[in-house]
């Protein structure tokens, strides 16, 4: 019996042992992890990440890692001041029951600060999880993330150090799947997004004599890529090229190579704004050539009444929306449940552009090497710039 004691006792103990080495490790890695990121974000030049502490979990049941005053720093146009996002903490956490899902621990207040002026976006709840890939766990961080999903809650968004209410937002949720090892005929890249309740502020919705109160009551985007394309390792990629004319040239390259694998992409829209719901879809595939076609429809109910308002706050609009209507009006129609309805069914490819069966024009082939390598631009004369001065 003490014979098997002992034994059982050094189980435990090994089980014990075992158990740390993982936590240490899964603390190691995570570490490892999010100091790589926001090395690569430092280093493409786009943005700069600093903070003034990291640490990692204490607790053996979970590993973690806080950033204490995260700050991230980005100039978006070379002619306005830079801006930094802050706040007072951010970190990630993964019970080491469930290997694969990183939670984000979000902050429920967001500073955005530049020279010119200064806000904040604070939330009532903000959940974000990730799905991670098993080769993390094995060293490999090529393509860590094969998927994740966000929700937020009671968004507000302040201007003036926070004093000053801009929008506020019911609900937003985001989805996103990747798969860099696709085929043609499974998604590479999924992504989801449904904005609920967006109001502008009472003031900003006087001030602007904004229609509908300044409301939109939903947004719903969504779309999907078919066929062989990396997200993640593109978007690495083309965080090292500093050049802006390289970055647009390598992503057209990408696209091409995409289009001569067959692939193949939908997208959707949904917006509910005053009394109307305006809704699109489309898709798009490619031939061996790399040669589009698809179709695409484009819905929207009550359409009296919304230009009606519109109208009425923005009377200067009446003849843009008049000239809008006529271009359109033999794609409106009008019922009892819906009043002015606009519908609107194109496939193009090889056989033109067709509208509610009814070909409106013929589409050109596209030609990829000349939109990846324009030509040159003409040079301009010398003189006005119309190019009749003579030498």
């Amino acid at each position: 019996m003490r014979g098997f004691l002992k034994g059982l006792g050094g189980l435990v103990i090994l089980a014990a042992l075992l158990w740390l080495g993982l936590w240490l490790y899964a603390d190691m890695r995570l570490k490892q992890l999010v100091t790589a990121r926001i090395d690569a974000v430092n280093q493409s030049g786009e943005a700069q990440i600093a903070y003034d502490k990291i640490a990692t979990s204490r607790s053996p049941l979970m590993a973690s890692v806080t950033l204490t005053n995260p700050r991230w720093t980005a100039r978006p146009d070379p002619s306005t001041p830079p801006i930094t996002i802050s706040a007072a903490s951010i970190g990630a956490h993964i019970d080491l029951a469930h290997p694969l899902t990183l939670h984000v621990d979000m902050p429920l207040s967001i500073g955005v600060t530049s020279s010119a002026a200064s806000g904040a976006v604070t939330f009532a709840m903000a959940e974000m999880t990730e799905t991670l890939s098993p080769a993390v766990w094995l060293g490999h961080a090529a393509t860590p993330i094969t998927g994740g999903e966000a929700r937020f809650a009671g968004i507000d968004l302040l201007a003036s150090h926070g004093s000053l209410a801009v929008a506020q937002i019911g609900a937003l949720s985001l989805n996103e799947t990747l798969n860099a090892k696709a085929n043609t005929s499974q998604t590479a890249l999924s992504f989801d997004a449904n904005l609920h309740d967006l109001r502008l502020s009472p003031i900003l919705t006087k001030l602007a004599n904004l229609p509908f109160g300044g409301r939109v009551a939903h947004l719903g985007l969504s779309a999907r890529l078919s066929g062989p394309l990396d997200w993640q390792g593109i978007a690495q990629r083309e965080a090292t090229l500093g050049d802006e004319d390289q970055r647009h040239q390598f992503m057209l390259e990408t696209l091409h190579r995409w289009a001569l694998a067959g692939g193949r992409g939908e997208g959707k829209i949904s917006l509910t704004l005053g009394p109307s719901v305006f809704n699109a879809d489309g898709t798009v595939a490619f031939d061996k050539n790399a040669q589009p076609s698809g179709e695409s429809s484009l819905t929207a109910d009550h359409l009296d009444q919304f230009t009606a308002a519109l109208t009425a706050s923005y009377p200067d609009a009446q003849d843009w929306v008049s000239k809008i209507e006529a271009e359109l009006s033999p794609y409106l129609s009008t019922t009892q449940d819906g009043g002015q309805v606009l519908t609107m069914n194109t496939s193009y490819g090889k056989q033109g552009i067709v509208v509610n069966g009814k070909k409106t024009g013929d589409l050109p082939p596209l030609d990829w090497d000349k939109l990846i390598n324009p030509p040159p631009a003409p040079p301009v004369a010398p003189g006005d710039g119309s190019g009749a001065a003579s030498p």
